[in-house]
């Protein structure tokens, strides 16, 4: 019986160890994610005809388990941007907050995932008045400005690059972006007049985009 109990004492304290190295490998697991991306935007549709290629910004975070989270969106691109000429400027944006599920598949270092959000988006223009002191200061004013809803449904691909105190990889992927009817100025539809002011066309359309992002994602512990 002692040996037999020695054995058991021996054992547990072997397997100790084990138990604390496996504690502690769930315990770098990755609780979530943050990243920002370099986006470009093909207009789809109705938009194909009243907007242009649209570059810009996307930042997200995504919180939760490895294979499910909630992911938050958040993008600014420019759509239109022309110089009237006289230190005039004239620019039309769009951005976009959003949230829905993400589910990431994988845990290697090439992971999968997919997504779909919904959320608001507000399409705005304004005109910039460079300074006339030969300086680079500069007045913006805003010119019009609508909100609508949008869904958008995306997929990407990680590649690690990183995973040191931080995990870091390269975040590759598209989406389609719909944004609901929202009255907009299209490409080319601010002029300036000859007493200052400007004239705005506007037109009424739901706005479609394909968006390819590329950028970085690195890890929540």
């Amino acid at each position: 019986m002692r040996r037999i109990g020695m054995a058991v004492l021996g054992l547990a304290l072997g397997t100790t160890p084990l138990v604390g190295q496996r504690s502690a490998l769930r315990e770098v697991r990755d609780r979530g994610s943050f990243g920002v991306n370099v986006v470009v935007a093909q207009p789809l549709g109705a938009f194909r005809r009243t907007g242009s290629v649209a570059p810009g910004l996307s930042g997200f975070a995504v919180v939760g388990g490895p294979m499910l989270g909630l992911r938050i969106d958040g993008s600014w691109m420019v759509y239109d941007s022309h110089y009237q000429g006289y230190g005039v400027s004239t620019t039309s944006q769009m951005g976009t907050l959003a949230i829905g599920p993400q589910v990431t598949l994988g845990q290697g270092p090439i992971r999968f995932y997919g997504f779909a959000t919904a959320g608001g988006s507000l399409f705005w223009s304004n005109a910039s008045y460079a300074g006339g002191c030969g300086c680079y200061q500069s007045n913006d004013f805003y010119l019009d400005g609508d909100f609508t809803t949008t869904t958008s449904a995306g997929t990407g691909v990680l590649i690690q690059v990183s995973r040191r105190r931080t995990s870091v990889a390269i975040d590759l992927g598209v989406r389609g972006v719909r944004h609901d009817r929202v009255k907009y100025v299209p490409t080319g539809g601010l002029s300036q007049n000859s007493d200052g002011t400007f004239s705005a066309q506007r037109v009424e359309t739901p706005v479609e985009l394909r968006i390819f992002q590329i950028g970085v994602s690195i890890g929540i512990r």
